[in-house]
C-alpha cells in the first residue's frame, strides 16, 4: 500500500473520531450543566430599570409571577410545548424592558430547555434588592426556591426565602400575599396552618388583579364541600379563575360530581346549579366578592 494510499484512509477515521469526541464533549455538557452557572448571553442594563415607570414595573411583575410555577410547561397563555421557548424569548424581552427580576428568574431557569441552574448568585442579588426595599425581589426569592429540588436546596436559601417573603407581604407586595396565604391555607413549605390568615391574605391579592397559583383556595373551598350551594359556587368560581391561566378540566371535572351527587340524591336543585355553573363565566374580581360574602 503507497503512503499515498494510507493517508486517504486515515482521513475517515480521524473525522469519525472528531466528531465522536465533540458528541462526547456535547453529551456531557448536557448532563452536567445544571451543576454550573447559566452562561448568560448579556448583562442586565441597570439603566433600563431607572427608566421602568411604575405602572409598567407592576404589570411586567405579575405577567413573571403568573407563569413561575409552570415556567417548564404549557399554561393558558402559552399553550403548547413549542410555546414554553416563547415564555423565555418573553421574559428576555421583559428584561431588556428594564425588569431585572426576569434577569434574574432566567439565571436560573431556562423555560425551552427545562434546565435549573444553582441559586447561589441569583440568590445573592436578590437579597441585594430586597435590603434596599424590592419587594418584588423578596418575593421572587420564595418562587426561585420552590422551582430547586430538595437535593439542590440549602438550608441557608430556604430560611432567606421564607424571611423575605414575610416581610414582603407584611409591606404589600400582592405576591407574597399570595404566596404566604397559600402556604398558609395548605400548610406548605414547612409553615404552620392558619386557613383564616392565608384566606385573608390570598383575597387582598387577588383583589389587586392576582389570579395564578389558586390551589391554595381550591382546596379551602374543595373542604367545605357539601350541598350548600354558597359554597360550591365559590369552587366552581376558583377552579373557573384557575383555568384561566392554568391548562386544566378542573370546573369540567366538578361539574362531572356535582351531576353525579345530584343523581344520587335526587336532587333537582343541585342538577340546576350544575346546569347555571356552566353557562357562568366568573371572573376575578366576582370570585373575590363572592368569597368574601
Amino acid at each position: 500500500m503507497t503512503t499515498r494510499e494510507r493517508r486517504s484512509l486515515a482521513w475517515p477515521a480521524l473525522l469519525a473520531g472528531i466528531v465522536f469526541l465533540g458528541a462526547s464533549v456535547l453529551l456531557l455538557y448536557e448532563s452536567t450543566r445544571e451543576y454550573f452557572p447559566r452562561v448568560e448571553w448579556r448583562t442586565f442594563d441597570s439603566s433600563r430599570a431607572e427608566s421602568l415607570d411604575a405602572n409598567r414595573r407592576a404589570a411586567h411583575e405579575l405577567e413573571l409571577f403568573s407563569e413561575l410555577s409552570q415556567w417548564n410547561r404549557p399554561s393558558r397563555r402559552y399553550p403548547t410545548i413549542a410555546g414554553v421557548g416563547e415564555r423565555e424569548k418573553r421574559w428576555r424581552q421583559l428584561a431588556d424592558d428594564g425588569l431585572e427580576l426576569a434577569h434574574i428568574a432566567l439565571q436560573v431557569l431556562q423555560p425551552d430547555g427545562g434546565f435549573v441552574y444553582p441559586l447561589d448568585k441569583p440568590m445573592n442579588r436578590l437579597l441585594t434588592l430586597a435590603e434596599r426595599g424590592d419587594l418584588g425581589a423578596m418575593c421572587l426569592m420564595a418562587g426561585l426556591v420552590a422551582q430547586i429540588k430538595r437535593s439542590g436546596l440549602s438550608a441557608e436559601h430556604f430560611e432567606m426565602a421564607q424571611k423575605w417573603l414575610s416581610r414582603g407581604a407584611d409591606l404589600g407586595h400582592s405576591e407574597c400575599k399570595l404566596q404566604l396565604g397559600r402556604r398558609l391555607i395548605l400548610g406548605a413549605n414547612g409553615t404552620t396552618r392558619d386557613p383564616a390568615r392565608g384566606l385573608a391574605l390570598e383575597l387582598e391579592a387577588r383583589r389587586d388583579g392576582y389570579g395564578h397559583d389558586v390551589d391554595g383556595l381550591v382546596s379551602y373551598f374543595q373542604q367545605r364541600w357539601s350541598t350548600e350551594h354558597s359554597n360550591l359556587t365559590k369552587l366552581y368560581c376558583w377552579l373557573s379563575v384557575d383555568a384561566q391561566s392554568r391548562l386544566t378540566d378542573g370546573p369540567q371535572n366538578m361539574l362531572r360530581l356535582l351531576r353525579v351527587e345530584a343523581r344520587r340524591l335526587e336532587s333537582g336543585s343541585l342538577l340546576q346549579l350544575a346546569n347555571q355553573l356552566a353557562s357562568s363565566q366568573p371572573s376575578l374580581q366576582a370570585c373575590v366578592r363572592l368569597s368574601t360574602s
